[in-house]
Formats: C-alpha cells, sequence, structure tokens
C-alpha cells in the first residue's frame, strides 16, 4: 500500500466504500422522505445563495447579541427565513432544486424536517459549537468577498 502522511493506507481506518450516511425520515402525504445532516458543501452553498439574509445574522452573532433562540434567529431573518428554510430542508433532501416545492409544505413538516436535519448537521459536525465555527467561516469569508474595502 503506498504511504500518505506516515501512514500505511491499510492502517487508515474504514474503507470510504463501507461509510453509512444517517438519515431520518419525515412524513407528508402518506409518503417517507429522507433527510440528511448538512455536510460543509451544503452550508457553504446555502451562505452562498442566502447571504443577504444571512449576513445580518452573523454581525448580530459576531457582536454576541444572538443567542441561538430559533425564535430570535426567525424574526431577525424575517421574510428571508422561509427561502433559507426551504434551502436547508431541499439540501439535507439530496434535492437543491427542489426548494420551491419544499416552501409549499404546511409549517408542521417543514418544523419536522428542520428539527431532524438540524440534529443529524450537529451530530455529523460534532456538536453545535462545531457547527457555529464552519458558518462562522464560511460568513466570514462569504461576507468578506462583498463588503468593499475600507
Amino acid at each position: 500500500f503506498p504511504v500518505a502522511y506516515g501512514i500505511e493506507m491499510g492502517d487508515a481506518g474504514e474503507d470510504i466504500a463501507d461509510l453509512v450516511i444517517q438519515f431520518e425520515i419525515v412524513e407528508f402525504g402518506g409518503k417517507r422522505y429522507q433527510v440528511r445532516g448538512l455536510g460543509l458543501a451544503q452550508i457553504m452553498y446555502i451562505v452562498r445563495h442566502h447571504l443577504p439574509v444571512l449576513a445580518p445574522i452573523y454581525d448580530t452573532a459576531v457582536s454576541g447579541e444572538l443567542f441561538g433562540d430559533p425564535t430570535a434567529i426567525a424574526m431577525e431573518m424575517g421574510e428571508g427565513f422561509t427561502p433559507v428554510a426551504s434551502a436547508i430542508i431541499a439540501c439535507a433532501m439530496g434535492n437543491l432544486s427542489a426548494a420551491d416545492k419544499v416552501a409549499t409544505l404546511p409549517f408542521s413538516v417543514q418544523i419536522d424536517a428542520l428539527d431532524k436535519i438540524m440534529r443529524l448537521t450537529l451530530v455529523a459536525e460534532g456538536g453545535l459549537e462545531k457547527v457555529m465555527e464552519i458558518v462562522v467561516r464560511a460568513m466570514q469569508g462569504a461576507v468578506s468577498l462583498t463588503r468593499p474595502k475600507a
């Protein structure tokens, strides 16, 4: 086996082919849909496509005025909450183009999906602190690219 970073590949751990991505089920209209936790690619996609809505929340969080209360976050986002929530659900379902359709789901189904997605994301990424670190770094990068230099 080739040696990478001083570790023989045969000793590196599990084979990626054996990886099982955890999911939960959201039910609606007698059908069952899988949702998964968000990875870095999905988080970056959401940040990139919803930066105008997310940037003020980032600023509020950095100033220490936002403490993760979902109601406060939703209120801060205002009308932008629905498109962001729909994008999160669509990403977790593996169909980025379905956000508009997801937005038409009943509120209770969306909340159920978001709850499951958050739980799966937190487990996959190593807890709330790690997820917030990822989001903060993503927001810092995205905000720095769009704000004029002083």
